[in-house]
Parts: structure tokens; sequence; C-alpha cells
């Protein structure tokens, strides 16, 4: 199997996902999605970050909008607005402290020495993933960062016709379903980042299409070795 700075080495243009696939942060996010329901009972609390993990890399108003139908509160006009501000609170406090994910430094330095162009496409907002990044000395190894409210589809599109490329000669790394189906819907090569992510492999197997390109690592440590999608009877398999 191909090892993972090898394979990256060779594209044009990769995308990475934020949250997971460069920072350990997902733990921060679902603390803050806590935090910002705190008035409401544990039993409804769980089930929103259910909610989250399940939808994760989606944009915070998307899942505070699902938030306030599985509260049941639609009648509380400040509820998406409130919960966002709390939310957001906690994110001031404690999200640009979030570690590198193991590896992700390292390859990004590897990767600007080849001259591979390396992005952020994330479904966060772009000044906090800009500041925590800053705090681990990865934004200077980034060309651009594209957030909310910006598309991952139309990031990835616009990203794709700015540097002149091709969708075979990209690259996305993601662990949510969110970036799994933008990587479809741009026909890009989608590389799923496990280590951190909210949801298991086989959460992308139900819906993964015949002849797209997929794979694998733990983290962005460079030798990983890239473990395939294989679809067989709609489910993912490693390739043997």
């Amino acid at each position: 199997m191909v090892k993972l700075g090898e394979l990256l080495a060779d594209c044009k243009l990769v995308f990475f996902d934020c949250d997971g696939v460069l920072l350990d942060s997902n733990g921060v996010k679902l603390a803050a999605v806590d935090h910002a329901l705190a008035a409401y009972p544990a039993v409804l609390r769980e089930r929103c970050k259910e909610s989250f993990r399940l939808n994760f890399g989606r944009p915070r108003r998307w899942h505070f909008e699902a938030f306030q139908r599985l509260v049941g509160v639609a009648q509380e006009e400040d509820f998406v607005a409130a919960s966002i501000d709390r939310y957001e609170q906690y994110l001031q406090a404690h999200y640009r402290h979030s570690p590198a994910v193991a590896g992700a430094p390292h390859l990004l330095a590897r990767l600007a020495a080849r001259g591979v162009i390396c992005t952020v496409v994330s479904g966060g907002v772009e000044a906090e993933i800009n500041a925590a990044l800053a705090e681990c000395g990865m934004d200077r190894l980034l060309a651009r960062v594209v957030g909310s409210p910006v598309t991952k589809i139309a990031a990835i599109n616009a990203l794709l016709e700015q540097y002149d490329c091709s969708a075979a000669q990209a690259v996305f790394l993601g662990d949510a379903s969110a970036d799994a189906e933008a990587a479809i819907a741009c026909k890009v090569p989608f590389i799923f980042v496990s280590g951190h992510a909210l949801i298991a492999r086989s959460a992308l197997s139900a819906s993964w299409p015949e002849g797209h390109w997929g794979g694998e690592v733990p983290n962005l440590l460079a030798d990983n070795a890239v473990s395939r999608f294989c679809v067989s009877n709609q489910t993912i398999k490693e390739e043997s």
C-alpha cells in the first residue's frame, strides 16, 4: 500500500478539513455543544450531541437549527442565536489551544517543500480556524483557509478553478460524512482520517459510490500506509 506522504506529494492541490484532521479539536466542539445547551436536561443534550457527531462538519447554524427541533423549542425565537453565542464563547476560551493531529505540521511542511498547494476547507469559522492553526504554526504552510458560510462543495470547486487543477490532481482529507459527500460531489479522491473522527469508517459504506477513489489513515504521519476502500455489495472493505 502507498504511504500517505508519497501519495500526497504527487498531488497538485490538497484539501484538508480542520477539526479532527489538522487539529485534535473534535472533543472541544462537543464540549462547546454541552456548554451551549447546559440549561436543558442531560437526555436532551445527549440527543443533540449524537446529532452533532453524525452530522459533524456542517455549519454551526445548521446544527443549532437541528437542535431546536430536537429540544422542542420551536417557539423560542432567540434559541439559535443565543445558543450559538454560548457555543462561540466556549470556543473562544478553548479552541485555539487544540493540539495538532499527529504528523500534521511535518506533513504540511513536507508538502510545501514539494510545491504542493495545501488548503483548508471547513464548516467552521475562518477566524477561529486561523487563530488555532497559528498557535500550532501551521497557518504559514497553508495557501488558503475557506470556512462557513461557504459550503465545502463550493469551496472545493472554486479552489480547483483558482489553481487550474483537475479533480484527479487533488485529494480531500476529512473525518466526517460531510467531507466525504463534498469529495464525491466534486469527484475528488477522499482520504478518511479516522483517529479522531466522531464516526466509524462503516458509516461511510452505505452511500460510497463504486469507482470513487477512497482510503483511510489514522492520522497524518507521512509513513502511514493508506488503506484503500474497495466497494463490494455497497460495503467498504479493505483492498486485498
